[in-house]
């Protein structure tokens, strides 16, 4: 389901981030099918570092943690820093939009 969102946001001219930011892939630990933006926002919720552009993903089925680069999209240190500089921008505007705040 949600590579048909990929692909109807690459259709309309969304940005590389955030189409790759939902693109799914396979966690390189048990198998498990999500996209990054799934995985900040439920395996990393609470972390701090979600906040901080953590170049990480977690798994919120084994709670496996990894780095951005092993995912299919990712394929360098620069696109690395881009998604995550992207996904916390809208992480952290979704949370203080909620009056939650970075250390809790």
């Amino acid at each position: 389901m949600v590579d048909s969102y990929y692909e109807a946001m690459r259709a309309k001219g969304f940005s590389y981030n955030t189409t790759a930011s939902l693109k799914k892939f396979r966690c390189p630990n048990c198998g498990f099918e999500f996209s990054m933006m799934y995985a900040r926002t439920f395996a990393c919720q609470g972390c701090s570092e979600a906040w901080n552009n953590c170049p990480k993903l977690r798994c919120a089925k084994c709670d496996h943690e990894f780095f951005m680069t092993e995912t299919p999209q990712i394929h360098n240190e620069y696109q690395q820093r881009n998604i995550s500089e992207h996904i916390s921008r809208i992480v952290t505007d979704w949370n203080e939009g909620q009056g939650h705040k970075p250390n809790r």
